[in-house]
């Protein structure tokens, strides 16, 4: 049987032989109990991640030597269950030729319109009066170098927005949730500037953190150091840049890059120290939260419980009729 798409695989076919076309992210070799080698991979294509094993992994150890990370495959192999996640076992597998395939069907993408979004991004940037916060933007954002790879990387590796243009949808909505809080809360224009600028700048880094898709997973400076540092720090470096920028405004955007997760244990080396900066935080996780919930029941169309699996950075079922 074919599949069309991941999406499609269900637990009405646990057991059943299926054939897929999906591109491979990532392959690990590891030994079973009795040291036998066998390997792990995460295969995708644009609806969803599914795992795969190939407990023969002896038998096709050519193969998998020269297949690389990114690469389309054909496989064919059994659906099971774990821990109430699908995964396959792979009975067969070969390369696809790039020839023979388009390899954007490949890589989840926003369903947002690019040209809808960037036209968002100019919305909010002729908001922001202030010469110096206005300057940061334009080196920050509106370089070519910079701006070509904020409108394409994702937002994350796998929780909310991990798919092409994933970090522009983001920032769009970050911008959007606390532009509608502060207009409503009646903040200062200077106010509303400086959240602008930091709703902008709090995931700036996540260039520099995650591989350019199709590539995923993070840099060796991602894993090193991670965004909330670096982003903070060369927000820093390109302030120092802008003659005569103003000293209040400069640490009030910094701390709330730093502090846009919230807590000292979710990673912000600070806590928020500003109205402006706890509109970030609250508008980052409304963003994060509920793209993690949309994106996990869409996954789960078409299976008939009234309620989703429980999403583990959640904690919770999800009700999916309505």
């Amino acid at each position: 049987m074919f599949i069309q798409q991941l999406i499609e695989i269900s637990k009405e076919h646990i057991n059943q032989t299926i054939e897929v076309i999906a591109m491979v992210t990532d392959m690990k070799v590891k030994l079973t109990k009795s040291d036998k080698k066998y390997i792990d991979l995460i295969i995708q294509d644009a609806s969803k991640r599914i795992d795969a094993k190939c407990w023969e992994y002896e038998e096709k150890e050519t193969f998998f030597k020269e297949l690389n990370a990114n690469q389309a495959v054909k496989i064919k192999g059994v659906v099971g269950e774990y821990q109430g996640i699908l995964q396959l076992t792979i009975k067969d597998i070969e390369g696809v030729k790039e020839s023979e395939i388009d390899i954007r069907a490949l890589i989840p993408t926003s369903d947002w319109e690019i040209e809808s979004m960037k036209k968002g991004l100019q919305y909010f940037y002729d908001k922001v009066k202030t010469p110096h916060l206005k300057e940061l933007l334009d080196k920050m954002i509106f370089t070519t170098h910079h701006y070509e790879k904020f409108c394409s990387y994702p937002a994350a590796r796998q929780v909310h927005h991990n798919f092409y243009h994933g970090l522009l949808q983001h920032v769009l909505e970050v911008l959007k949730y606390a532009y509608t809080v502060a207009t409503t809360k009646k903040l200062s224009q200077r106010q509303l500037e400086r959240l602008i600028v930091m709703s902008f700048l709090h995931d700036w880094a996540k260039i520099m953190e995650y591989k350019q898709l199709p590539e995923t997973g993070f840099t060796e400076e991602g894993t090193m150091l991670g965004h909330i540092f670096m982003g903070a720090h060369m927000t820093l470096n390109y302030i120092n840049e802008i003659e005569n920028f103003d000293s209040e405004d400069k640490l009030i955007v910094l701390n709330g890059i730093l502090g846009h997760h919230g807590k000292l244990e979710y990673g912000s080396p600070v806590l928020p120290k500003t109205v402006e900066a706890q509109i970030l935080h609250h508008a980052d996780i409304m963003s994060g939260d509920i793209e993690s919930i949309q994106s996990f029941m869409k996954e789960e169309e078409g299976k008939e419980d009234t309620f989703t699996n429980k999403l583990w950075n959640m904690g919770t079922e999800y009700y999916k009729k309505g």
